[in-house]
């Protein structure tokens, strides 16, 4: 078993809610990470305590006093007890959240209000998708040096639930292509639900209209519609994830050889089993959700560390090496390991700096409000 493995099937001490941690990181600043976990590789079950909170007995308790649980299954059994999923893989129902404790917030905003940059933290998805490292496999024909724009749009395209038509789209016309692939990765992370829609003259119950004017207003007017809608870029995610079998637990996707998954799997996975991966790679006061979350976080360190994770997962063999040669910088020390399966350290701003990082554009700005005013005009006689 690998030590990533052997990591997600026992504990590891150090306690997450220790002191303030200075915004000016070192090396060893990650050594007071980790958090104390009960269970046991028998039973695959975890209870982690919440965020501000230790695990401690049979349950855990998050701050809100709800009870966060991740189980995880035996490899390819689906077998359990009694309401236990089954998670075995294959065609039609491959991917199952199992953990039920995922807080990340979602982007909410009043009908017709736009989605500025600042909302979709526009230059962390800017970073990611035209980062040029070629250093990722495409798990589908083996074709190495891609990447992670490159792999990620293909699993996008390769997906049972994306048309013929946008599946061409997708592979020709790059541009826009990047621009899906941003909202879909706020979709895939679970930050953007499936109560928007991105099309002024669509309406109906519980959902909210939102233009993206950072990605919407310098394409061709007439192709408005390339972003598609929430609820069918999640179809195109989940078609990505079922289409074949697929490691479903952290513990599988490691002990798969490379290349294991494609990178839309991957985030769901890692989103499901957040507090495990918290623990395993940040620092105590940041966690795995902080990367699209927190803008007073540098896009260029959240970005950087999203694609270390990224290639740690998809690329390397968890060996102390591997994090050491990670091409998105040396990982740094954790307490309770001897590999250094830290991300790169973040860079803190100021509520000013970070402001300046997603600055919308004249052009942008006015977009956004003539299409919340072109909204109001489609509904305004509306009971």
């Amino acid at each position: 078993m690998s030590s990533v493995a052997k990591a997600i099937s026992s504990d590891h001490g150090g306690d997450r809610d220790g002191g303030s941690v200075s915004p000016s990181r070192s090396r060893s600043a990650y050594e007071g990470n980790g958090g104390t976990r009960h269970g046991s590789e028998e039973s695959n079950t975890y209870s982690i305590r919440g965020a501000g909170g230790s695990g401690g007995g049979g349950k855990g308790s998050a701050g809100d006093g709800s009870t966060l649980r991740i189980i995880q299954h035996g490899i390819g059994t689906g077998r359990g007890g009694k309401g236990t999923p089954n998670i075995t893989g294959g065609r039609g129902k491959n991917y199952t959240n199992a953990f039920a404790g995922s807080k990340i917030k979602h982007l909410k905003k009043p009908d017709g209000v736009p989605l500025w940059r600042k909302d979709i933290q526009f230059q962390f998805l800017h970073l990611i998708f035209n980062d040029d490292k070629k250093v990722f496999t495409n798990s589908y024909d083996g074709t190495k040096n891609r990447t992670f724009a490159d792999v990620y749009v293909d699993a996008m395209a390769r997906s049972s639930k994306t048309s013929k038509i946008l599946r061409d789209k997708l592979l020709s016309e790059r541009k826009n292509a990047l621009n899906m692939a941003m909202v879909c990765l706020l979709v895939n992370l679970g930050r953007m639900n499936t109560t928007l829609n991105f099309f002024p003259e669509m309406k109906a119950q519980l959902r909210t209209y939102h233009a993206i004017p950072s990605l919407q207003s310098y394409t061709d007017p007439t192709a408005y519609k390339q972003l598609q809608d929430a609820p069918r870029l999640k179809s195109i995610l989940k078609g990505a994830c079922e289409d074949r079998k697929e490691p479903v637990t952290i513990e599988h996707l490691v002990a798969t050889p490379v290349p294991r998954t494609n990178p839309i799997n991957l985030i769901f996975l890692l989103s499901t089993y957040a507090p495990k991966v918290t623990e395993m790679h940040f620092p105590p006061d940041i966690d795995f959700h902080d990367l699209v979350m927190r803008a007073q976080l540098s896009s260029r360190t959240r970005a950087t560390a999203f694609l270390w994770l990224m290639w740690w997962y998809l690329e390397s063999n968890f060996t102390a090496e591997d994090a050491v040669n990670n091409p998105y910088g040396e990982g740094l020390p954790i307490k309770g390991t001897d590999i250094p399966r830290g991300v790169p350290a973040f860079v803190h701003l100021t509520p000013e700096e970070a402001d300046a990082e997603n600055v919308d554009g004249e052009d942008e700005i006015e977009f956004g409000e003539r299409m919340q005013q072109e909204r109001k005009s489609l509904f305004n006689n509306d009971p």
